[in-house]
């Protein structure tokens, strides 16, 4: 049997009075080391350098539900909110660079394939949604229920780098897998019910927003483990790493990020 792995916290991100801090949903790591987090206050976008050390925040008045962040290889930011259905697309600064209302009903997450399309998981319509990189529907898949390639809510996405999708299907307590152009691959039961999910090198990640914990198997199902508590985590959501290997997990009700490195 293969060793669980186990993290140690290294702590949280600070974060200043001025963004009014609200519930945490997102982080995510851009190429120039900087961290950006998407969060439920007055301030939704707030970038911290490679150093932890805040820089600055944006978004004040854009969002009403924001709920996913995702940067691309080019360095654009991309932001989902799930209650104005929007998509956003922005420069690291901040400005708007495009604005997608696709049908889209509370949008949860997305990733980029290797092409540059997005893939968009459509959770109030229990879909996936495959645009272009400049926003134009190339195909959808998915309907409401239990069978294979059908979903509770598509909630969280992560992507491999063969293009294979994970789809966190949280209420039915599985991660679903499929190729880029939507055929249905597996099925994952043994990563509790995902909040988020998130490809590492050759393993997979779910934060287990009930329990309060992290699932950890390798890509292709061997367990490594899970860990945390509700002593630990409070409700783990999206998650990203960066170049260090450094863990990053927003934690919705703990209002935070915080930082975890794997132990030798």
């Amino acid at each position: 049997m293969l060793a669980a792995i186990v993290f140690a916290s290294l702590g949280f991100l600070q974060f200043p009075d001025e963004v009014g801090l609200g519930p945490l949903s997102a982080v995510a790591v851009h190429p120039s080391g900087d961290i950006y987090v998407l969060q439920r206050g007055t301030k939704p976008v707030v970038i911290f350098d490679k150093n932890h050390k805040f820089k600055r925040a944006f978004g004040e008045g854009l969002f009403e539900i924001p709920h996913g962040l995702r940067i691309d290889k080019q360095g654009n930011i991309w932001t989902t909110d799930n209650k104005t259905n929007i998509l956003r697309k922005f420069s690291p600064d901040g400005k708007i660079l495009l604005e997608l209302k696709e049908g889209f009903k509370s949008p949860d997450d997305l990733v980029f394939t290797s092409k540059g399309e997005i893939i968009v998981a459509d959770a109030g319509n229990a879909r996936l949604v495959k645009l272009t990189s400049d926003g134009k529907v190339i195909k959808t898949w998915g309907k409401k229920g239990k069978g294979d390639g059908e979903f509770n809510l598509a909630h969280s996405l992560s992507i491999d780098k063969q293009d294979r999708i994970y789809v966190g299907d949280r209420g039915n307590n599985r991660v679903q897998v499929f190729d880029a152009d939507g055929t249905f691959l597996a099925a994952r039961t043994e990563l509790g019910n995902p909040f988020g999910v998130m490809v590492w090198d050759n393993e997979l990640l779910s934060s287990e927003g009930e329990q309060h914990k992290i699932f950890h198997t390798s890509l292709d199902g061997k367990p490594l483990g899970s860990w945390g508590g509700p002593d630990l985590l409070q409700l783990p959501h999206l998650m990203a790493f960066d170049k260090s290997n450094t863990l990053y997990i927003a934690e919705v009700n703990g209002k935070r990020v915080q930082m975890f490195r794997r132990k030798p």
